[in-house]
């Protein structure tokens, strides 16, 4: 039963392959009609110019074949034959086969007659069948034995009736036959390679159609999965609030947009939960989310609906009120402020923060899930901007979340392909009058997203994790670049910035000195910036434990931004940093607070032994208060832009307000 089964399927398949065939065929068919009219007109007006009275009557007979031959497959359209029933089917191909055949027919009998007169017009005659036939080699490829009929119709008479009189025509027969023998070989290969994309193009459609059919069966049973497990339960199992499902329902019941009056929504996200999961396992973490689920209850109105939405998120939404965004705000400041107590976990004292998003109803979506939607994008900016705040919903949010999704979804790709470059900023040293070394900085460029800035992909590096992958490849670009700078004289150094992500990683300096192996960079010539978040408390022995091994490799560690962040100058007694980086933002106030930041941080650091950077510097009298000050290392737009390149043999002038007798960055 199977066998017959397979069989059938066969048939069927193989006639919808010969249908695609017979379809591909009669789309040629007014290329073909029109290629033997041109050619009958011409050949015929050739042989009555020559005295061959009958060349009208052929012709005429050939006009009205193909007359009737484009009659018969003007009404035969793909969708026609495709659905066609097969006798409809095998009725159209014995049709097109005769029209076939008959013109065939009609030029052999020219090769007769012509073949009967004398009449120079034999080769003309050749020539014309002989393109004739080439083009049908090409245009009757669909069709095996028809096309292999009319070939040699349209060749084998030709080579014998007009060249069989005398030595020369037996040569010129030889070749003609020869000649269509070739274009038979032509016609088979043709016709083996556009039947076998046929096929492979019908195999296609059919897994298509297997696929869709499987994709609805798979969603069916998604749907059916998913309304059993939304059924099973309202209630989150951890915390004992109501979950996403149940707070939805109570948004449908209880939230009407025609009222005239608002409905808030806050978006609650825990801060720095991750840290505490990671550390001290899911089971702390679970009970933390539970005694903040706790704690946050207490606080939460009477008209408002307190849900877990997910992970360390959680939901509250405020029916209609007269003042209910004002209410909202109070709402989340008071809860904000009672997660930031610890929380007392066997015995430990542990501390978590709050951020919140909030969104009205119906003033920022018009629908329950959007208000949702709306409040997480605000939570989301929140967070980017310090966290531990109430942030309020605005419709450029949702702009700035797709971009970073469309950056995350184009960062993987972008590294595995090196998309990203390197641009190189230098570093003077004042004292020595040279070039220190260059800090690389990565630049990306994306077809369709434009230029992302550092400011932007770094972010969602750490974010994702990529920071690690684009962390290496900036580290050996970089090293690499180095090489390509040492001269005899003088190896400036190559600064290169790491996240914290980066010193945690159990392996980094041993991947550190595998780049450096790899690329040949002496590791004295190499320097890692990192911010003051490595000061932080979250595994600080891992981060230690890089840096160490590290500078036991010979390679430096600078703390860049300094003073922005966890600026305790004491924290460096405990870390061997090589030297410090003043942050930016204090140039434009070096004569006030900003100057007495420098000042204290170059007199900690000469004390520690560790070297002072300014970054950011673009004018003469900025580097001059430095100078004065104590920074011997410069680095800002006065001295050099970021470029693809270094400065590699070029003079750079500086300003003499500085100082006249030097006037050039030298190597």
């Amino acid at each position: 039963m199977k066998e017959k089964e397979a069989l059938w399927m066969h048939a069927g398949k193989s006639e919808s392959v010969e249908r695609e065939l017979l379809a591909i065929t009669c789309e040629n068919l007014k290329p073909m009609l029109a290629m033997n009219f041109v050619a009958s007109t011409g050949v015929s007006a050739i042989l009555w110019s020559g005295g061959a009275r009958w060349a009208i009557g052929w012709f005429t007979a050939a006009a009205m074949l193909a007359a009737l031959r484009y009659g018969l497959g003007a009404r035969l359209s793909r969708a026609v034959i495709l659905g066609g029933t097969p006798a409809q089917f095998a009725r159209w191909r014995r049709e097109f086969a005769g029209g076939l055949y008959l013109s065939s027919a009609l030029w052999a009998t020219l090769s007769l007659l012509v073949s009967r007169t004398p009449n120079p017009g034999q080769y003309m005659v050749a020539i014309i069948l002989s393109a004739l036939a080439a083009g049908g080699a090409g245009i009757m490829a669909t069709m095996r034995r028809e096309g292999r009929v009319y070939i040699a119709a349209m060749l084998g008479p030709a080579s014998i009736l007009l060249f069989g009189h005398d030595h020369q025509g037996v040569v010129m027969t030889l070749l003609g036959l020869m000649f269509l023998i070739v274009m038979l070989v032509v016609h088979n290969r043709n016709y083996v390679t556009i039947r076998h994309s046929v096929v492979l193009k019908n195999e296609n459609l059919d897994l298509v159609r297997e696929l869709q059919v499987l994709n609805i069966d798979l969603e069916h049973r998604i749907d059916e999965r998913t309304k059993a497990l939304i059924d099973a339960a309202n209630s989150d199992s951890l915390t004992g609030l109501p979950n996403r499902r149940r707070l939805l329902s109570w948004m449908h019941t209880h939230l009407a947009a025609d009222n005239g009056r608002n409905a808030a929504a806050l978006f609650l996200d825990l801060d720095c939960f991750k840290q505490i999961n990671d550390a001290m396992g899911h089971t702390v973490g679970d009970r933390v989310l539970a005694a903040v689920a706790e704690r946050l209850g207490s606080l939460i109105p009477e008209n408002a609906m307190f849900a877990r939405w997910g992970g360390d998120e959680f939901v509250i939404v405020l029916g209609h009120g007269d003042d209910v965004f004002c209410q909202a705000q109070r709402v989340g400041h008071a809860l904000i402020d009672a997660t930031a107590q610890p929380f007392q976990i066997d015995g430990q004292s542990l501390s978590v923060g709050l951020s919140a998003g909030l969104a009205l109803f119906p003033g920022d979506a018009s629908t329950h899930e959007a208000l949702i939607l709306a409040a997480d994008l605000a939570v989301a900016e929140a967070k980017r901007q310090g966290r531990g705040k109430v942030l309020t919903f605005r419709d450029s949010y949702a702009a700035t979340q797709k971009r970073r999704f469309d950056v995350s979804r184009a960062l993987p790709e972008a590294i595995r392909v090196e998309e990203l470059v390197l641009h190189y900023q230098p570093i003077f040293n004042w004292r020595t009058g040279h070039i220190h070394g260059y800090e690389a900085l990565a630049r990306w460029n994306h077809p369709k997203l434009g230029t992302i800035n550092p400011d932007e992909f770094i972010p969602i590096a750490e974010e994702t994790d990529r920071i690690i992958a684009l962390g290496d490849l900036v580290l050996r670009r970089g090293c690499a670049a180095a090489v390509e700078w040492t001269t005899s004289d003088h190896a400036p150094i190559v600064a290169v910035n790491v996240s914290v992500k980066q010193l945690r990683e159990s392996d980094f300096a041993l991947r550190v000195a595998k780049i450096l192996a790899q690329t040949g960079l002496a590791a004295g010539q190499l320097e890692l910036e990192v911010t003051e978040s490595v000061f932080a408390e979250d595994y600080i022995d891992a981060t230690r434990s890089s840096i160490e091994s590290l500078r036991a490799i010979g390679v430096s560690l600078l703390i860049d931004d300094f003073g922005t962040g966890y600026s305790s100058l004491s924290r460096l007694l405990s870390f061997p940093v090589a030297a410090v980086k003043i942050d930016k933002s204090f140039m434009s106030t070096l004569d006030g607070s900003g100057g007495a930041v420098v000042e204290s941080t170059v007199l900690i650091a000469r004390r520690l032994g560790i070297s002072v950077v300014a970054e950011g510097v673009e004018t003469a009298e900025q580097a001059a208060l430095l100078s004065a000050m104590g920074v011997d290392l410069f680095q800002g737009y006065y001295f050099g832009r970021p470029s693809a390149s270094a400065l590699k043999g070029h003079d750079m002038r500086l300003s003499t307000a500085i100082e006249p007798r030097r006037s050039a960055i030298r190597w």
